[in-house]
C-alpha cells in the first residue's frame, strides 16, 4: 500500500506543539506507517497496513461519515502505534484530535480534569474531531456500572455528531458485552461508528527487552 499525498491541501507537518496538545504519549511520538503489521488476517486477506493505508487514502470521506476504527489484539503487536500512525495523518490535515487512557476517563470525569483553561477532557472528548481511547478494557469498569455508562454516554454523543472514535483493547469486540458488561445499545452504536480491525504480528515488546539487555549488559 502506498500513499498519495499530493493532491491533499492544507497537509504539513508537525511539531512538538502539535503532538503535546494531541496529548500522544512521547514513547509513540515517532510511530511510523512502515512500522504497522504486515501480517496478513485470515479472515480478510489483507494485513493491518493495508487497512490502515487504504483508510489513510480515504480520510476525508472517513471523516465525514464519522468513521472509526477498533484495534484489538495481543500484547505488544502495535495496536496502539497504528491508531496514533491515523491520529497523526489527522492532525497534519488540521483535525483536532485527542488521545486518552481508556483507564483515566472516569477519573477525569469525576475530577473535572480540565484539558486547557477553557474545557475539561469530558467535553473534549466528546467534541474533538479524533479521539483515541487506548487500551479499552476492564480497567474503565466498576461495580457501579458508572464506568460503562460513561463509555455509552460517550459513544452515543460522538456516534450521533459523526465524529471519529478509534479504539485499542486487547479484548476482541465480540466479547465486550459479557466481559465488559456493556449494554446492547452500546454495541450497537460501536457497531455504526467503528469497523474492528484484529491487528496480528510479532510482540515489539520482545525486541524492546533485547535493546535493553544490550544497553545494560553488553
Amino acid at each position: 500500500m502506498t500513499f498519495d499525498f499530493s493532491s491533499v491541501p492544507f497537509r504539513r507537518e508537525l511539531n512538538r506543539d502539535d503532538l503535546e496538545r494531541m496529548r500522544v504519549p512521547s514513547r509513540y511520538w515517532s510511530a511510523r506507517f512502515d512500522e504497522i503489521s504486515d501480517v496478513v488476517i485470515r479472515k480478510i486477506g489483507e494485513s493491518t497496513r493495508d487497512v490502515v493505508g487504504k483508510y489513510i487514502n480515504r480520510m476525508a470521506q472517513a471523516r465525514s461519515e464519522g468513521a472509526g476504527l477498533v484495534f484489538w489484539g495481543d500484547n505488544g503487536c502495535g495496536k496502539t502505534s497504528a491508531a496514533v500512525v491515523i491520529a497523526k495523518e489527522y492532525r497534519r490535515r488540521g483535525y483536532t484530535v485527542l488521545f486518552m487512557e481508556a483507564a483515566d476517563l472516569k477519573r477525569m470525569v469525576i475530577e473535572k480534569e480540565h484539558f486547557d483553561e477553557e474545557e475539561t477532557y469530558w467535553d473534549r472528548a466528546r467534541s474533538v474531531d479524533v479521539l483515541v481511547l487506548d487500551d479499552f478494557g476492564k480497567g474503565i469498569m466498576d461495580s457501579t456500572g458508572f464506568g460503562a455508562s460513561i463509555f455509552d454516554e460517550l459513544i452515543r454523543a460522538r456516534n450521533s455528531r459523526q465524529m471519529v472514535t478509534i479504539i485499542t483493547s486487547n479484548l476482541p469486540t465480540k466479547e465486550w458485552l459479557g466481559e465488559l458488561e456493556l449494554k446492547k445499545s452500546t454495541m450497537e452504536s460501536l457497531r455504526e461508528c467503528t469497523y474492528p480491525l484484529h491487528v496480528v504480528g510479532e510482540n515489539k515488546r520482545d525486541g524492546s527487552q533485547t535493546k535493553l539487555r544490550e544497553l545494560i549488559l553488553s
